[in-house]
């Protein structure tokens, strides 16, 4: 028996039995948890954003009885750290979104790309910061960048606040 392109069984591996779920079976099934949490990248980046105005303001509040010099631009040359490296890794994975959509492996292929893109500019910047920046705080550099990279799980928890 010849199977067609578009068949879901074209290996053979599932039972004759086996229906898979449409949309609407598996949220009656599963419930409202099914749906995606995350609706866009994008908003994951504009979460950043936020942390990134909230913590800066915070940090020059701060800063202002401390005075101690490079610490604001730490913490927002720690967020481009974070931001930019992200924005380029959705930039790549939306190029090719109707190219990794036929198949699996042009997907891996995107999707390996897009992650090697991002950890070179992530290291590129690294690299100018701490070679162009002398009063480069690390604490606050590396802190902003670890609050930048917790914006994915923020978004995920869907706590009320930060909505």
């Amino acid at each position: 028996m010849q199977q067609h392109r578009d068949d879901p069984d074209k290996n053979g591996l599932f039972d004759d039995a086996f229906k898979p779920l449409n949309e609407d079976q598996a949220i009656k099934l599963f419930g409202e948890n099914l749906k995606p949490r995350i609706n866009s990248p994008w908003e994951i980046v504009i979460l950043q954003c936020y942390l990134t105005i909230l913590f800066t303001i915070l940090v020059a509040l701060i800063n202002v009885k401390l005075k101690v010099e490079g610490v604001v631009i730490s913490v927002l040359l720690g967020s481009i750290l974070g931001v930019f490296p992200n924005v380029a890794f959705i930039m790549r994975m939306k190029i090719s979104e109707s190219n990794y959509k036929e198949s699996a492996e042009k997907f891996v292929y995107t999707l390996v790309s897009a992650e090697f893109i991002k950890i070179t500019l992530l290291l590129i910047i690294m690299f100018l910061v701490v070679s162009n920046v002398p009063q480069l705080k690390w604490l606050p550099f590396l802190g902003m960048f670890i609050i930048t990279l917790q914006a994915n799980w923020l978004r995920g928890l869907k706590l009320k606040f930060l909505r």
